[in-house]
């Protein structure tokens, strides 16, 4: 395939060049054909990192290559900006939410959680994965108003999530719950297979009383992880009590 093929543009007519012309290239990276040429002939001082990214996106440049691109244009900046680790982004995701989020990888181990999910989970052992908190610790049970149901579609996405190519990545904590609950243990030789999906989560938190949550589930881009917020509905109880402990109030 050529590259005015896999840019998406006509093909036919008497053109002989199979590349992309200069006009091509500038429409495709966002920017005006003057500016493109003032930076291919060095008179552009310091184009953007987004112009550079979107040129060599465009040209298919390689990582090696990109790193050239940039280095060339900016010589006395060098390098781009390393992009944020993914814990950190989801770390600023969670931390946007009004409502409880945490940040999960594929394991459900824990990365990052807002002020309200640390809130609604604080005092709880095993806090680090939501496997641990919900099979070994004892509180999970009186907490999770469906606790058998609750565990069976965790045990179900766990294994969906990690997949037989990623069973390495699971196969300490599988062990580690197997010998210490053997509920767990019985759901995981089930073989059942399913993602958690949106759906409600009721809780019984002290002092509050009984929540009704919706679960939701945000994937985070370019990241092997994602963010499950809970969100009461607008004008019930559980929003109200949800406010309460965000006010500090309880």
């Amino acid at each position: 395939m050529t590259p005015r093929e896999q840019a998406g543009l006509p093909t036919g007519g008497r053109r002989k060049a199979s590349g992309l012309s200069r006009e091509e290239i500038a429409h495709l990276a966002g920017i005006s054909h003057d500016y493109y040429v003032r930076i291919e002939q060095g008179r552009a001082p310091h184009p953007s990192y987004r112009v550079l990214d979107a040129l060599a996106q465009v040209l298919q440049l390689d990582p090696e290559a990109t790193r050239y691109l940039h280095r060339l244009a900016n010589p006395c900046t060098g390098e781009p900006p390393a992009a944020d680790p993914p814990e950190a982004r989801a770390a600023r995701v969670v931390q946007k939410l009004h409502w409880p989020a945490i940040a999960l990888n594929r394991r459900l181990d824990v990365l990052a959680r807002n002020h309200l999910a640390t809130l609604l989970h604080g005092g709880l052992q095993y806090g680090d994965n939501l496997m641990r908190m919900l099979f070994l610790n004892p509180v999970a049970h009186e907490g999770i108003l469906e606790w058998d149901q609750e565990a069976a579609l965790h045990v179900a996405h766990l294994r969906a999530a990690t997949g037989v190519a990623g069973h390495s990545f699971a196969a300490e904590l599988v062990e580690e719950l197997s010998s210490e609950s053997r509920r767990f243990h019985e759901l995981w030789t089930r073989y059942d297979v399913g993602l958690l999906k949106p759906s409600p989560l009721r809780l019984r938190y002290r002092g509050l009383g009984d929540l009704t949550l919706e679960r939701e589930t945000l994937l985070v881009a370019d990241a092997d992880m994602f963010v499950f917020t809970l969100e009461p509905e607008i004008g019930t109880p559980s929003e109200r009590a949800l406010s309460l402990m965000a006010s500090g109030w309880i």
